[in-house]
């Protein structure tokens, strides 16, 4: 072949190639960018000072540990708690958003970010609820007083079934039977008025109708220990304690596991000294409650708490050892190292620059704040460690109160 006829040979059979090829146009069009990831950006309602945290964080750590991130959480801390403690917490938050600083939680691989607010940084005792109607369970408007007259019974006929059904967890049967069923007024149908409404959780009508129950009752002794329980579960620790303190009743231990649950509830430890008095520790029935209040009085009178101004001060000598002291190891060895770290930066600048230069200012600036921080969360992380131990205890002390009635009058 000679070279012309070669050489236009090659030539279209180029030009076909390129014809059967895509356009650039539609190779971006059938383009799939569902792996990319696209630059992330502060909130739409971030301020100059929060997008320029955001840029220094992006920066430096790559990520935050915690949600709202840092650079938003200063604002809200402000709105919550003040601005001076915003500004200590912000600090603190700082030292504890690393890797080490998060070494002892626990990150869910679906959401691995730590859910905390400013809430954390203000340990304020909350008001206990009570588990029934305080607890989002509909409130019952009250069942009926009951019936009279030439058709009306006596609930004690139907009191097994009426207990049938509860023990069945058929409440709201129960509750029907005795709220509607044409029955004669007595003590047995307020007991079982107040029984049902208890087992619905439904406690301010359940310790109304249970307070209502006669001293001459043969129901009046349970009535009367369980209405104490639901009124100490619904914060009234006073009435309860009057009740006690008239009662001569059968019940005499009982009565002082509950005046001694009472006394730690109301912080009373000479009133709790006297109740358990009447501790025998030898009804199985009592004698866990009776130890686990014994527990509870040594561990706050006798024992020593942790102090949150001695982890302050410990703090404020070698940064992070408040920490160490309040339990959290990752949080002490991070507040060291990050606060250690800008002083090192600082230290070296003002050296070479001098004291009066940004690159020495800058870097005390932060470590300040950062110093600052770790003291102010060594002291927040002791009160809040002394404040969940106190929680723990009271709901211990909640339990306690009640859960012997269920062996005591089985």
């Amino acid at each position: 072949m000679k070279r012309p006829a070669f050489a236009a040979a090659v030539l279209l059979f180029a030009c076909l190639k390129a014809s059967g090829q895509t356009s650039d146009l539609q190779l971006l069009r059938n383009a799939d960018f569902s792996s990319v990831q696209l630059q992330e950006t502060p909130p739409a309602g971030a301020n100059g000072f929060e997008r320029a945290m955001y840029t220094v964080r992006r920066q430096l750590t790559g990520r935050d540990f915690y949600d709202p991130p840092n650079y938003m959480f200063f604002r809200q801390a402000v709105r919550s708690i003040g601005f001076v403690p915003a500004f200590f917490a912000t600090g603190d938050r700082l030292l504890r958003d690393s890797r080490l600083g998060t070494v002892r939680t626990y990150l869910n691989p679906d959401d691995p970010v730590i859910h905390e607010g400013p809430e954390a940084y203000s340990p304020r005792r909350k008001a206990l609820r009570a588990v029934g109607d305080r607890q989002g369970v509909p409130v019952s408007p009250g069942l009926p007083r009951g019936a009279s007259g030439p058709a009306a019974r006596w609930v004690s006929q139907d009191y097994d079934f009426a207990q049938y059904l509860i023990d069945n967890d058929l409440k709201l049967d129960a509750a029907r039977l005795v709220g509607s069923g044409p029955y004669h007024q007595s003590d047995t149908l307020t007991f079982l008025k107040g029984w049902t409404e208890y087992q619905l959780k439904h406690l301010e009508q359940a310790g109304a109708f249970l307070n209502a129950v006669p001293k001459e009752s043969s129901f009046y002794d349970r009535s009367f220990f369980y209405s104490n329980a639901i009124s100490a579960h619904l914060g009234d620790y006073s009435g309860p304690v009057k009740r006690l303190e008239e009662y001569s009743g059968p019940y005499a231990e009982l009565r002082g596991v509950q005046l001694a649950g009472l006394a730690l509830l109301r912080d009373d430890p000479e009133a709790f000294r006297s109740a358990a008095e009447s501790f025998r520790y030898n009804d199985f029935a009592l004698e866990a409650a009776e130890r686990e209040f014994d527990s509870i009085y040594k561990s706050r009178y006798e024992e020593k708490k942790k102090s949150p101004w001695l982890a302050a001060a410990a703090s404020a000598v070698v940064p992070g050892l408040g920490k160490v002291y309040a339990g959290q190891l990752g949080e002490g060895i991070s507040a060291f190292l990050l606060t250690g770290a800008m002083g090192a930066v600082s230290a070296e600048h003002w050296l070479k620059d001098g004291p009066g230069n940004w690159k020495t200012i800058v870097p005390m600036v932060i470590g300040g704040i950062l110093y600052l921080g770790n003291i102010y969360g060594s002291y927040m992380s002791v009160s809040i460690y002394n404040q969940r131990i106190n929680d723990a205890q009271t709901t211990a002390v909640l339990y306690n109160i009640h859960i012997p009635l269920r062996s005591v009058f089985r």
